[in-house]
């Protein structure tokens, strides 16, 4: 996994929660509840839809009072990002207690936070044919819209969604803490790549990263450019079949 598992990540808005301690789910699996720990702080991603897909929804919530619950377990459930064509992104999930959905394929349903403290929803991506994929939602807010047609650049938002694009000159929305990439007009190459890339020294910055211009992934959240592939967690891929959508993530805090 890109991402720190260490007890000292810095969390500068949410501040650290109870001991410290944090685990990183790329996976599906299950988290041990520690002895004597009774509250937990969860962070879902959804994940991203493929084919000018939508973004996954984001989800935090914090849950008191473990031990009256009895269990020792909890299933951890991280969503599958949608497979290069139309696919739809997986649900991302924390037992019963919250959820993250996926965005769906081609433009479809965006993924959305649900049962937590805070939710926010991923971008609807541009469509299939031509559009970018949509970006991730975060803690900051929703995700960017992705590009609808062969001219558009894609919209700003928490994360950026990408450039529907086939030619230069256009370019991926912005995501709050990260530029969209870009093309130069009139070129065939792509100039200037996403910025905000999983080493961001926080998780609380995950989600926050630029869209992909043209033939450019996502970064960190953002959506994928036209055959782009979502950026990772829950980046919308790209147009024209071959953009996947970037899988879900899950963080427990305790």
């Amino acid at each position: 996994m890109p991402y720190s598992t260490n007890n000292n990540v810095s969390l500068p808005a949410s501040g650290a929660f109870g001991l410290g301690g944090v685990q990183v789910f790329g996976v599906s699996g299950s988290w041990t509840i520690p002895a004597g720990v009774n509250n937990v702080r969860v962070r879902l991603w959804g994940g991203g839809g493929s084919g000018g897909g939508s973004g996954g929804g984001f989800a935090l919530e914090t849950i008191y009072n473990l031990a009256s619950a009895g269990a020792t377990t909890i299933a951890v459930t991280v969503g599958a990002g949608g497979t290069a064509g139309t696919g739809n992104g997986g649900t991302s999930s924390f037992g019963s207690y919250c959820s993250a959905t996926g965005g769906n394929g081609a433009g479809g349903t965006v993924g959305a936070g649900v049962g937590g403290d805070i939710n926010t929803s991923g971008g609807v991506g541009g469509g299939n044919a031509a559009g970018g994929g949509g970006g991730a939602g975060s803690l900051w807010g929703n995700g960017g819209k992705g590009a609808p047609g062969t001219t558009d650049s894609g919209f700003s938002g928490a994360s950026g969604g990408g450039s529907g694009s086939t030619a230069a000159g256009t370019n991926g929305g912005s995501g709050l803490f990260g530029a969209g990439g870009g093309t130069v007009l009139g070129a065939t190459g792509n100039f200037t790549s996403p910025t905000s890339g999983n080493n961001i020294g926080s998780i609380d910055l995950i989600g926050t990263g630029g869209g992909g211009a043209n033939k450019q992934a996502g970064s960190n959240g953002g959506g994928g450019g036209f055959t782009g592939s979502g950026g990772f967690p829950g980046g919308g891929g790209g147009g024209a079949l071959s953009g996947g959508g970037a899988s879900g993530l899950v963080i427990v805090e305790w």
